[in-house]
C-alpha cells in the first residue's frame, strides 16, 4: 500500500518486476534507463483513461512510483513537477503488488543516489529530488 504522500524510492534490481494493480487511487511508475530516457506508466481502474492493470518493469532499470494524483502536472522529460495540495493519507492510497522474475534477491537491490542519477539525467532534477530521499 502506498498511501498519499509517500513514494516508492529510485531503485533497480537485475529482474523484471510486474506490478499489479489491485484498488484504490492510480498509482504512477516512474522509470529511468541508462540512456537517460524516462518513462511513466499509470496504474489504476480507469482503462478508458489509460491506466493499466498491470506493468513490467524490464531488469537493471531505475524505477520508482507515487500516487498519480500526488501531482498535479509534470513534463515528460522530468524537468517539470508540480505537486497537489497534501491529501489524508487514511482515504488516499494505492494498492498494488509487485512479482519479480527470476526471483527477487534482496543483495541485489540498488538504492539510487542523487549524484549518481544527475548524471544519467540531468534535466530530471524535480523528480530526482522526490524520488530520491535524502541519505
Amino acid at each position: 500500500m502506498l498511501p498519499a504522500g509517500s513514494v516508492s524510492q529510485l531503485h533497480r534490481i537485475p529482474c523484471a518486476e510486474t506490478w499489479h494493480f489491485y484498488m484504490g487511487e492510480p498509482l504512477t511508475v516512474f522509470e529511468l534507463h541508462d540512456d537517460g530516457h524516462i518513462e511513466f506508466a499509470v496504474l489504476g481502474p480507469d482503462l478508458d483513461a489509460g491506466h493499466r492493470l498491470q506493468y513490467t518493469v524490464p531488469p537493471n532499470v531505475w524505477f520508482g512510483s507515487f500516487p498519480t494524483l500526488d501531482v498535479v502536472s509534470f513534463a515528460s522529460n522530468g524537468s517539470i513537477l508540480v505537486k497537489a495540495p497534501k491529501r489524508d493519507p487514511e482515504l488516499h492510497y494505492s494498492l498494488v503488488g509487485c512479482t519479480c522474475a527470476p526471483a527477487f534477491q534482496f543483495e541485489d537491490f540498488e538504492l539510487a543516489t542523487h549524484s549518481e542519477l544527475k548524471v544519467l539525467a540531468p534535466n530530471a532534477e524535480p523528480f530526482l529530488d522526490y524520488l530520491i530521499l535524502p541519505s
